[in-house]
């Protein structure tokens, strides 16, 4: 039963699971480690900006090559907006708390639904961002959406048969 309200709830009662899942696997595996590696290919991103500039290419890939780092760093910044408020929120309420306080309970586990739901908004991003940073990308979506997809619910178009019935009779 929930400790607050009394209801039933779903957790595991396994010590060695429940510390594999906040350290293991929220903190280190959902958190940090997408964090760092965020940051890495945000360095990459920036060095790859600067080096544009010195490289003689041509200017399609040139414009291709600003279009995706453009792309990266956004993503970049997206992840960690939405990833890091989960990630310490999750290392904080990680330490044992001795609150008895039903209201500043409520609240922590309000502010844990809000960080929840900003980090599965981060899965989401990736589409949105390449949609608002790619002309490229938006062209295709529109191709797909309205070519491809749009006339699939059309209805056919019946062509009238315009040749005059005849009748075979037999003499």
């Amino acid at each position: 039963q929930a400790p607050i309200t009394g209801g039933i709830s779903c957790a595991s009662d396994n010590l060695a699971f429940q510390q594999y899942h906040t350290y293991g696997y929220l903190i280190i595996l959902a958190g940090v480690i997408p964090l760092i590696i965020t940051c890495i290919f945000g360095l990459l991103a920036r060095n790859n900006v600067h080096q544009l500039a010195h490289r003689t290419v041509p200017l399609v890939q040139r414009s291709l090559d600003k279009q995706l780092t453009n792309m990266v760093l956004h993503q970049i910044l997206f992840n960690f907006i939405f990833t890091f408020p989960y990630t310490f929120h999750t290392i904080l309420t990680s330490f044992p708390y001795d609150i008895k306080d039903p209201d500043i309970l409520a609240k922590l586990d309000f502010v844990n639904v809000i960080t929840i739901l900003f980090y599965y908004l981060s899965f989401a991003g990736p589409f949105y961002i390449y949609t608002c940073t790619s002309e490229r990308f938006r062209q295709q979506i529109i191709y797909v959406l309205l070519n491809v997809h749009l006339k699939r619910w059309q209805r056919p178009i019946i062509q009238i048969n315009q040749v005059a019935p005849t009748s075979h009779e037999n003499p």
